[in-house]
């Protein structure tokens, strides 16, 4: 296992990461939106396995065609068991949310999923605690009190909403159990394991519900599966992997922090949901929590202020 020193290094951000980042920012917004589309004629359990084992098969065809070599057993072991969690159990419990939930609140609840990582972090060792991460908490749960509350019927939403926090909790996990074995492999190779063991596990989980495996025949639900396979998965994640492999867990994991900004105007956009003035401000206290507890460093702002 590695040690604090050497997980926690990073390159400094340079501007080909950073338009990477705001990539990733735009592709995975938009997810939860193409997702809401999606589970208008599939099934959820079924949906993601189609996403996912298609994106997965496109990895190993990357694989094959600039002769890439998996790694050893211990690291293979590692992105499957990432896999396992951040994409079969945490896109399970996302997919069968977004039957209910609309996109903006969704992503909202999502966007908590920094503070999750930073805790787990400091659980695994990988980062320091710091203390304003008690209090980004406490404000994220007040704004998610009001976000959820300006939804209409939005407390009949809660078992769907309780599956989206433990979905972010086992993402995180995951990101944070890959950060912890500093990966260094090709991103092609980590997300064909990785998004291999997460289609089995949905695909496991479609069988047991008994799902019907049928393809879309709208042409707006084929565009949103199509868009989801190559955009929201096959270069959303590679370029994900490539950050995290790169930057701290905590840091990369800074794009779901802005999901709910994209995602909410393109739910207004496309799938005519209402965003009210008290969703908005429930969102904007989310945030500014999270900012507060995962990202924001006291420590430098006092430093910068005792200097002459």
């Amino acid at each position: 296992m590695a040690t604090m020193s050497e997980t926690t290094s990073t390159h400094r951000p340079d501007n080909f990461s950073l338009a990477l980042f705001f990539l990733v920012v735009l592709l995975g917004g938009s997810n939860s939106v193409a997702i809401r589309f999606c589970n208008r004629e599939l099934a959820p359990f079924w949906g993601a396995t189609l996403r996912f084992g298609v994106a997965a098969l496109i990895f190993w065809l990357i694989l094959w065609w600039r002769k890439l070599k998996l790694p050893g057993l211990r690291d293979s072991t590692v992105i499957a068991v990432n896999g396992f969690l951040s994409v079969g159990v945490s896109f399970a419990l996302l997919y069968w949310a977004l039957i209910r939930v609309p996109v903006g609140l969704a992503t909202i609840i999502i966007s908590i999923g920094p503070l999750f990582t930073f805790f787990l972090a400091v659980l695994h060792r990988l980062e320091r605690f710091r203390i304003q991460v008690l209090v980004g908490g406490s404000i994220s749960l007040l704004g998610m009190a009001i976000a959820i509350n300006a939804q209409p019927g939005g407390m009949e939403l809660l078992p769907s909403i309780l599956a989206l926090i433990l979905g972010s909790l086992v993402a995180a996990e995951g990101n944070v159990i890959f950060k912890m074995y500093s990966l260094k492999g090709d991103p092609a190779v980590i997300n064909a394991l990785s998004l291999s063991a997460g289609a089995l596990f949905l695909g496991a989980a479609s069988l047991i519900a008994g799902e019907a495996w049928l393809l879309p025949v709208k042409p707006e639900v084929w565009i949103a599966v199509v868009y989801l396979i190559l955009g929201g998965s096959v270069a959303m994640f590679y370029m994900f992997v490539y950050l995290l492999s790169r930057w701290t867990a905590s840091a990369a994991s800074y794009a779901i922090l802005c999901f709910p900004l994209v995602a909410t105007f393109l739910a207004a956009w496309l799938a005519k949901e209402a965003v009210t003035l008290l969703f908005l401000l429930g969102g904007v206290i989310v945030i500014t929590g999270v900012w507060i507890g995962a990202f924001l460093r006291l420590d430098g702002l006092w430093k910068m202020l005792k200097s002459p």
